[in-house]
């Protein structure tokens, strides 16, 4: 007659555990991928994307062809757009938003120009790291401000998307109204 021992018992619950999970991974879907997303601002929002870029934008989001008619312009990192130019479209209360390896070099390089210290408070500079692939800023008061994200690899459109929308949710909320 076979004799149960704890470690013997333990075991029979790990394997019973195990096989009943086993084909779990199989059974469920990824919703996100089929789920289509929602935006809380970014549906309401004019936006411009160089052509430069390679971001499919959903129908669903009002896309415009020229920057002056939108409210959020996402340009590459390495846009020819200068600081005077940038300084422009940021007193005009759009958004402007980086994306791209060297997103924050840029930003940075428009930030301590003295177009940007002649209109804007500066109080500081700061650098992220890891250096962030997007860098989303806009005129608030009379301060910039930066929401910056960083993947572990390049980010898919969708993640783009949602840090925008996460981005002009909490500008909405930094801009004093009246």
């Amino acid at each position: 007659m076979r004799q149960y021992t704890r470690r013997t018992a333990l075991r029979a619950c790990g394997v019973a555990a195990c096989s009943s999970l086993a084909g779990c991974s199989a059974l469920q879907t990824d919703d996100s991928d089929t789920e289509k997303p929602t935006y809380e601002r970014l549906d309401v929002t004019p936006v411009y994307v160089a052509d430069e870029l390679d971001l499919s934008i959903p129908p669903d989001i009002e896309t415009v062809s020229a920057p002056h008619n939108a409210d959020l312009l996402v340009l590459p990192d390495d846009t020819d757009t200068d600081a005077t130019q940038a300084l422009e479209w940021l007193t005009d209360d759009r958004v402007l938003a980086l994306l791209g390896e060297n997103a924050e070099t840029t930003w940075l390089s428009w930030a301590r120009s003295d177009a940007f210290n002649d209109v804007f408070d500066t109080q500081g500079y700061s650098e992220s790291e890891p250096a962030p692939t997007l860098v989303v800023a806009a005129k608030v008061g009379l301060n910039t401000t930066t929401s910056r994200y960083s993947w572990g690899s390049e980010p898919s459109t969708r993640d783009v998307l949602g840090a925008l929308d996460e981005s002009l949710v909490a500008i909405e909320k930094w801009t004093p109204t009246g």
